[in-house]
């Protein structure tokens, strides 16, 4: 699902260093504001605008500055073994409990073959494809997923039970680029709704409800309402099923024991999450594997194209291209969401920058 529609263009280069002074101003530590800033600018570059800087940068703030995101990282490892771990993330910023997650899963996975290991007591930990993504580099398969905020009712209800539930894989290829798989379990991801709300935009048919569990294209009452799961009674099930491995395996939130989304700046969000790694060399020779990827890469792009289409993508593809583009042309920040990012600028001292 691409980013937003259009915007004012500004260079990357100024928005990262901009949105990094921004955490640093609010006490974050320099090595986390880096971290954080990467995760979300890399959403931005990829058109993942629902989990970067243009929804999540003032909403970030607004809780670290209530005292909701502890500001000063504190990780515990709780349980530890050969091919998996807990980390206790103690209401840190969701990303920097992420990153040392992704990052033991795969040391694990380079003994053991393969590993999983889950945070607990976490936050929002942006788009779930960054971490995924964190195995390519070493020749792994990257698998990632995090519970949220009910938004979702389970089939047949209106009562509000799951969240949107995210989960990516990254599988790396050779010559082109790899596979990224980053998916919500509704068919809009919230915040993507959110950014129609700040616009007066309508939505799509299909993608919400409101409150009565009827289908809605209000996008405030979508807010006030319910997502719609990705494939009917399907996407419920795959919801539940990651609702239950992040959260309650974890002994995190699930379900309705979320705090309430008017609690927001009130309580911590108490999320969990699974990053997994799988080492590649464990079936076969890495080489040998890019060189199949390739072949299956360019054996879907060949497959013969329905009237009216020209061009067949691969998951992620469109993304890479969204980042190139992006790069070089600038990032579109609507102008709803500039006006924020230059009262929050004037409010820390910190202009933000020309477009």
């Amino acid at each position: 699902m691409p980013g937003v529609d259009d915007g004012i263009l500004f260079p990357a280069e100024r928005l990262h260093r901009w949105t990094q002074r921004v955490f640093e101003a609010v006490g974050v530590r320099q090595a986390d504001a880096a971290l954080l800033t990467d995760s979300l600018m890399e959403a931005t570059l990829r058109g993942v605008d629902t989990h970067g800087i243009t929804r999540m940068l003032v909403a970030y703030v607004k809780r670290l500055r209530a005292g909701v995101v502890r500001v000063k990282t504190e990780l515990r490892l709780v349980r530890d073994y050969p091919s998996t771990a807990l980390v206790d993330c103690r209401n840190s910023i969701g990303q920097v409990g992420s990153h040392y997650a992704m990052r033991l899963a795969i040391e694990k996975a380079r003994a053991m073959g393969v590993a999983f290991v889950a945070t607990t007591h976490s936050n929002h930990y942006g788009a779930a494809a960054y971490w995924a993504m964190m195995a390519l580099p070493d020749g792994m398969i990257g698998f990632s997923a995090t519970n949220a905020l009910p938004t979702v009712a389970p089939t047949g209800s209106r009562t509000p039970m799951l969240g949107t539930n995210p989960f990516a894989v990254a599988i790396p290829a050779g010559r082109g680029s790899p596979l990224v798989l980053d998916l919500a379990t509704t068919v809009v991801a919230r915040g993507r709704i959110a950014l129609h709300a700040k616009q007066n935009k309508p939505l799509d048919p299909g993608w919400a409800f409101d409150e009565q569990g009827r289908p809605t294209t209000d996008a405030q009452a979508a807010l006030n309402g319910l997502l719609a799961p990705i494939g009917g009674y399907k996407g419920y099930g795959i919801a539940l099923a990651l609702d239950l491995l992040c959260g309650l395996m974890t002994g995190s939130s699930y379900g309705t024991h979320f705090p309430a989304p008017a609690a927001e700046l009130q309580s911590p969000r108490d999320v969990g999450a699974i990053f997994a790694a799988l080492n590649i060399e464990g079936f076969m020779d890495l080489p040998e594997f890019k060189a199949r990827m390739d072949t299956a890469i360019h054996e879907i792009k060949a497959c013969e194209k329905a009237n009216g289409m020209h061009r067949i993508y691969v998951p992620g593809e469109i993304e890479f291209e969204t980042k190139a583009k992006r790069l070089t042309e600038g990032i579109p920040i609507p102008e709803v969401v500039v006006k924020e990012f230059l009262g929050l600028g004037h409010e820390l001292a910190i202009p933000f920058p020309a477009p």
